[in-house]
């Protein structure tokens, strides 16, 4: 496409697209005249990604090109792409969840083989509310997750069974929140129900982001010592 194509396509101005080129956000595009160049449908999805770092996260551009650099390679920016869109400010502000099966394959992009089975594994759970399911942000959220770890490879192609892992992964996962769940009640029954509403609340969060860190602290370890599971 011609460079007006792309400034339509984005919305960012010709003069912004020509310093992003210089600055070394967007590779040099192919010349096909001494005053034309061509540009491919991956300068509007970098444009995009550009514009969301800084939107979203807030990133100066030499933040942004360092990150585009480390994320150059597809697996790399799916996995970007992943992060940024589960981890974007203030996103568990957005969004209420959605009501009924259509309306969450949706939202997800999940197919519909799979809405049972991610119930089974108790992955996901809905209320009914006038015989139709209700579903929380958080299950829409565990839904694209699904989805993005299948299109990143993580798939039975890639020997990953997910009928094995995920209903184990659900199990105990459950188990666990469950053991916190009761021992904040114990903790807080002589606590006041605003004290406890608020002391919950933090406590959601903070075990939230504990999680996070703790998978990946684990997992970086097994790796790179090669001890976890099922290695000899």
């Amino acid at each position: 496409m011609k460079i007006s194509e792309l400034v339509k396509c984005t919305g960012v101005p010709k003069q912004t697209i020509h310093y992003y080129i210089r600055a070394g956000l967007l590779p040099k595009p192919e010349k096909t005249g001494s005053n034309s160049a061509d540009y491919d449908q991956s300068y509007v999805e970098r444009i995009h990604l550009i514009k969301e770092l800084q939107n979203d996260f807030f990133f100066p551009l030499p933040t942004i090109k360092k990150v585009l650099w480390e994320h150059r390679s597809a697996s790399k920016q799916a996995l970007l792409k992943l992060r940024m869109e589960f981890f974007r400010p203030m996103e568990h502000y957005l969004g209420a969840g959605v009501k009924g099966d259509e309306a969450f394959l949706e939202a997800t992009g999940l197919a519909a083989r799979w809405l049972p089975k991610l119930k089974e594994w108790n992955l996901i759970g809905s209320l009914t509310e006038n015989g139709e399911s209700v579903y929380s942000q958080d299950d829409v959220s565990i839904g694209k997750v699904m989805v993005a770890m299948a299109k990143s490879g993580i798939n039975r192609k890639s020997s990953f069974h997910p009928e094995i892992t995920m209903s184990a992964i659900g199990k105990q996962f459950t188990d666990i929140v469950k053991i916190l769940i009761d021992d904040f009640h114990q903790a807080t029954e002589d606590a006041k129900n605003q004290e406890k509403q608020e002391l919950a609340l933090r406590g959601h969060e903070v075990m939230g982001v504990l999680f996070y860190h703790l998978y990946r602290k684990y997992a970086r370890q097994f790796i790179e010592e090669g001890d976890g599971p099922g290695q000899n």
